[in-house]
């Protein structure tokens, strides 16, 4: 049996999803743009699922605010 590598799998996936991205800021229409937009939401969601099957926790949200440590 194969021994899959989720962080590869997982680098892949937010490669595409920064491709996708790329070429969605240079789309000619919006109708392109927003299928590149999903594209890329569905190769991070694809990048957070290897991640957790390799055991990683998952990524905070983008907006998250950082918490401060007691000193």
């Amino acid at each position: 049996m194969l021994r899959v590598s989720h962080a590869f799998n997982a680098q892949q996936y937010r490669r595409k999803a920064a491709m996708c991205e790329s070429y969605a800021a240079h789309a000619q229409s919006v109708d392109d743009r927003e299928q590149l937009l999903r594209m890329r939401d569905g190769c991070l969601a694809r990048a957070e699922k290897e991640d957790w099957l390799g055991g990683l926790p998952p990524p905070p949200p983008a907006q998250a605010l950082a918490l401060r440590l007691p000193a």
